[in-house]
């Protein structure tokens, strides 16, 4: 079990990532949660089940799904009495280990993120995407069974001369295809943050929820506003890669087997890609999104803050 400092009860939050078992003899279907190379728990066995498809999917592709975590730890005293009735305590050390995962059918996208350069607004709440009944063909291929699904979409500054004044809408896309647009007031308070990533040369994107079948469809994002935004927001950037990240993020595994060296630390300084040679191709190291076929960092390029650091002496290119 993960270690818990202090003798007295402890709380925090974490990541953990879902690891599958096929080969644990007690159940083929096991998923450890691992935190900090440590096991410390598994997922119930009906929850396994369900997830199997999904964590199969990632771990043939080389990934494993990161999740947020709560752990809650620490040492309590027991309260008893013993044979001749005398007050006994007792000491004992508890933990619980809470993760917040999907449902599996919305633990990965529809589609892959925008190609250009590009930020996802962060997190926010429900934004309703108008028009949408005039799409169906460009949203039903994101829809699943389920009736429900999220997708990238993209949010573009319009002009809308339609009344008697020229008003500056938000167009939503998936996919580069038009879906529907916001209202003046929702417009309004995204605009400032959309125009802010186009002066940088990014374009904005958030996540969006998919409803509907093949005869009704409704599109909705979940993101913030620009007046939610922290001051120092969206902080310093490289042109960003497509994120391999959604609800759950998504990482290389660890070794649980053991003890294993220190693995990129997220969020540390990077230095500049070395200049691509002749007839090589550009390489992303361990916990980088996959670069689509044929990219290759321009000059002064830098990878995202968020990613992991490349390992030394990584070789970022190699011969065809």
């Amino acid at each position: 079990m993960l270690r818990v400092a202090g003798r007295g009860l402890d709380e925090f939050e974490t990541t953990a990532l879902l690891v599958p078992e096929p080969a644990n003899r007690h159940d083929p279907n096991a998923v450890a949660v691992v935190v900090q190379h440590e096991i410390v728990g598994y997922l119930p066995r009906n929850d396994a089940v369900r997830y199997r498809a999904l964590l199969g999917h990632l771990n043939t592709s080389g990934f494993v799904a990161r999740v947020p975590c709560r752990i809650w730890g620490g040492t309590v005293t027991d309260h008893d009495y013993d044979r001749n009735g005398n007050l006994a305590l007792t000491e004992r050390f508890r933990a619980s280990v809470t993760i917040a995962l999907g449902e599996p059918h919305l633990c990965l996208p529809m589609n892959t993120a925008p190609q250009v350069p590009h930020v996802v607004l962060p997190q926010g709440g429900a934004i309703q995407v108008g028009g949408e009944e005039h799409h169906l063909a460009e949203i039903k291929p994101l829809l699943r069974p389920e009736g429900e699904s999220y997708a990238y979409a993209t949010l573009h500054e319009v002009s809308d001369s339609s009344g008697r004044a020229v008003k500056q809408l938000v167009e939503v896309r998936l996919d580069g295809n038009r879906v529907g647009q916001l209202t003046p007031k929702m417009s309004g308070e995204l605009l400032a943050a959309i125009r802010h990533l186009d002066d940088i040369g990014y374009v904005a994107a958030a996540r969006a929820k998919l409803k509907g079948n093949h005869l009704k469809a409704e599109v909705t994002l979940y993101c913030a506003r620009a007046h939610e935004l922290p001051h120092d927001w969206p902080g310093p950037l490289g042109h960003a890669l497509p994120e391999v990240q959604t609800v759950q993020q998504v990482e290389e595994p660890p070794n649980v087997e053991g003890s294993s060296p220190a693995g990129p630390t997220a969020g540390g300084f990077h230095t500049p890609i070395p200049p691509k040679p002749t007839r090589i191709r550009f390489v992303v190291p361990p916990g980088w999104p996959p670069a689509p076929e044929g990219w290759e960092p321009p000059p002064g390029w830098l990878p995202d803050p968020s990613w992991p650091k490349a390992p030394d002496n990584w070789n970022f290119w190699v011969a065809e």
